[in-house]
């Protein structure tokens, strides 16, 4: 059936780009939130294609029966109940049969060049996001001991990586604090934050847990003068095998933490949520079909999550292109009908007002890559 709607983590982390006091007119007041999520996200999992009728023949026990209903034909796992608010609150939106394109199923290569963003894996020193924001002119210094691909630019931005450092009660303090002379202004604020009693159970690093992350996050965009970008990444997506909630429940408790996420995030946020975008970002999806160990195997495309305060939520979109085998990349896997790249140059559209042919030219050189048939903000 084909179907057109355009209508434990084992790790964690949290990078935070402080953008410059001094910057071009581009600049706006929006925020930014990707969630990295690593393994390869199920999104026949996470947003079911329930009108699909021989969805069950194909995936067994992998498919809820408690699912929560969006419309006739999707509907999501039952672990998104925060997100599932957002959707019925015209907050949150998927887009399905989606990915970079990328097809060779490596997770070294997968993340690499969903955060690359270049031609191919491993072409690229620098990150589609920091490209992003070199463009829009809000290049700094790099104050963190590891930052993320997708957010290196030709000049690094000033950025809060909390580190797992022995006997460090919190994430990198001591360590900054000691290059405190080289430090940008919007790092005082930071800093204060971080000394505050009222605030230290956000920043202890003791919890450093996704959830604990996107805590911390949500707090910290929160801030006048805050950081304006984040990135948390969420491992545990790959699940070759006890998928379904039979054989150990396991994607299901990633599914949770996500979802966690997300509400943790809107929550701390305040009435930043109405000016803030967050999106979700794998390297490849699953097979359509369960394998023997009732789990699923490393496929091409997946689903994305968007939401924020002016996202015009409330549906999936999708250019669907059919689980028949025929309908199938390479006889197994989705499909993949949208670049994730026209998703991308949208959102940062959006929140750092440049234009859709200069990002496509300029931050992921490829200037075929079209524009989005529909609008994900209001």
């Amino acid at each position: 059936m084909k179907r057109r709607d355009l209508l434990r983590f084992a790790t964690a982390s949290l990078a935070l780009a402080y953008l410059p006091a001094q910057s071009s007119s581009k600049l706006t007041n929006k925020k930014l939130v990707v969630f990295i999520l690593e393994g390869g996200m199920d999104g026949l999992s996470a947003v079911i294609p329930i009108g699909e009728g021989r969805l069950e023949s194909y995936r067994q026990e992998l498919v809820p029966r408690d699912h929560l209903t969006l419309s006739r034909y999707w509907a999501l796992d039952p672990a998104f109940q925060s997100t599932y608010k957002l959707f019925s609150a015209g907050h949150a939106l998927a887009i399905h049969a989606t990915n970079f394109p990328y097809t060779l199923r490596s997770h070294f290569e997968g993340q690499n060049f969903i955060q690359g963003g270049g031609s191919s894996p491993f072409s690229e020193k620098t990150g589609w996001l920091g490209r992003a924001l070199d463009l829009a002119g809000l290049g700094g210094r790099a104050m963190s001991l590891d930052t993320p691909l997708i957010l290196r630019g030709a000049t690094a931005l000033d950025n809060f990586f909390p580190s797992a450092i022995p006997n460090t009660p919190t994430p990198s303090l001591e360590l900054l604090n000691a290059l405190d002379t080289e430090l940008s202004p919007e790092w005082q604020v930071v800093n204060k934050v971080l000394q505050d009693k009222t605030k230290e159970r956000y920043f202890t690093g003791r919890d450093r847990t996704p959830q604990g992350l996107s805590r911390q996050a949500g707090l910290a965009l929160s801030l006048p003068n805050g950081p304006s970008i984040a990135v948390i990444k969420i491992g545990g997506f790959d699940t070759h095998a006890g998928q379904g909630r039979e054989q150990g429940d396991r994607l299901q408790k990633n599914f949770k933490t996500l979802d966690e996420c997300i509400n943790n995030l809107r929550t701390t946020l305040g009435g930043e949520w109405s000016n803030t975008t967050f999106m979700t970002l794998t390297e490849f999806g699953r097979t359509v079909k369960m394998n023997g160990s009732f789990g699923t195997d490393h496929g091409y495309a997946s689903a994305m999550f968007v939401g924020g305060g002016s996202v015009n939520g409330g549906a999936v979109i999708a250019d669907w292109p059919g689980l028949e085998k025929s309908d199938r990349f390479e006889g197994r896997d989705l499909m993949s009908t949208i670049d994730s790249r026209s998703i991308c140059s949208e959102i940062l559209t959006h929140t750092l007002g440049l234009d859709h042919d200069e990002i496509a030219e300029r931050v992921f050189f490829d200037s075929s890559i079209p524009r989005l048939p529909v609008r994900l903000f209001v």
